[in-house]
């Protein structure tokens, strides 16, 4: 992947590079016809001429995928331009050879001649991609116009060697997509990468806001078996409030045990006035009120 992405990263450089070196003034669109494209850049890159202007690439296209070649392309945004050597598809034949990246492409409709000046410049062959092998494969959206020298088939024969596979040097092809999607796909991906970076950025700055105060600690919890046990702990006070049990009431052997509650009558608890009454019925629970039948002591 990261290769991948240096690849596609060097390709655009050069894309740029490319534009910035073909001095295009602001607004310029290239949209050729197809005489011009015959005459003006088929014909000069035949014959080893210069071209009007360097923004058609030489690229070997049957080698790639259709969605892969616009990043290789030096200029145009919905439809590309290439400048691609054929070959046969065997050795002594003159039918040029369409397998190209997972498909291929298959001729569509008549060819067209394409006059200059009176005469039949060139022929123009419309093509489309098909993903997959030959006869089951899937029709794609991908379009190829092909424009090769309408006197290259006889000089071509003559040129080439027996046996050889290169049918043609050079052919100019219009590549572009149907639907468009290609540009869809493009402006999708660059809204998940600013996205991405969004994301990444707001991510940085959180880490750096983080201190050493503010990290989890993730050290697992101690064994059970490597707790203290209660026994070796020390007697802790009990706290405010809390009765203690009567084993340690008994431990106190200044109060003599329960020996001290004997001695009590009802009457020395009781105070006069409203405030015996009202601490009487204190310590007289309503559970012992229902145990009192008789009257009598209801602790007891």
């Amino acid at each position: 992947m990261v290769a991948m992405a240096a690849v596609q990263q060097q390709q655009q450089q050069q894309r740029r590079d490319a534009e910035a070196e073909l001095n295009l003034p602001p607004g310029f669109r290239f949209h050729p016809t197809d005489e011009e494209l015959v005459a003006h850049y088929l014909c000069a890159r035949a014959a080893g001429r210069r071209p009007p202007v360097s923004i058609i690439a030489e690229v070997d296209l049957y080698r790639f995928d259709p969605w892969d070649l616009p990043e290789r392309a030096l200029f145009g945004r919905r439809e590309w331009y290439f400048f691609t050597p054929r070959d046969r598809k065997y050795p002594n034949g003159s039918r040029p050879n369409r397998a190209a990246g997972s498909g291929y492409w298959k001729a569509t409709g008549a060819d067209k001649p394409v006059e200059h000046e009176g005469r039949t410049a060139g022929i123009k062959k419309a093509l489309v991609f098909y993903h997959g092998k030959p006869p089951r494969g899937v029709k794609t959206e991908w379009i190829m116009h092909e424009y090769r020298l309408a006197e290259a088939g006889g000089a071509r024969a003559k040129k080439s060697g027996a046996g050889t596979l290169r049918l043609d040097d050079w052919v100019l092809c219009r590549l572009y997509n149907k639907k468009n999607e290609w540009e869809k796909m493009q402006q999708q991906k660059e809204k998940e990468k600013k996205a991405m970076e969004s994301e990444a950025s707001l991510s940085h700055s959180h880490s750096d806001t983080r201190t050493p105060e503010s990290e989890i600690d993730d050290d697992p919890f101690p064994e059970l078996g490597s707790l203290p046990a209660f026994d070796d702990m020390g007697a802790a006070p009990a706290p405010a409030g809390v009765v203690l049990p009567k084993e340690e009431v008994e431990d106190f052997g200044d109060l003599g045990g329960d020996d001290w509650l004997a001695g009590i009558n009802l009457d020395d608890l009781q105070m006069p006035g409203d405030a015996a009454d009202f601490y009487g019925s204190m310590l007289v629970s309503p559970m012992a009120a229902k145990m009192e039948p008789d009257g009598g002591f209801p602790f007891f």
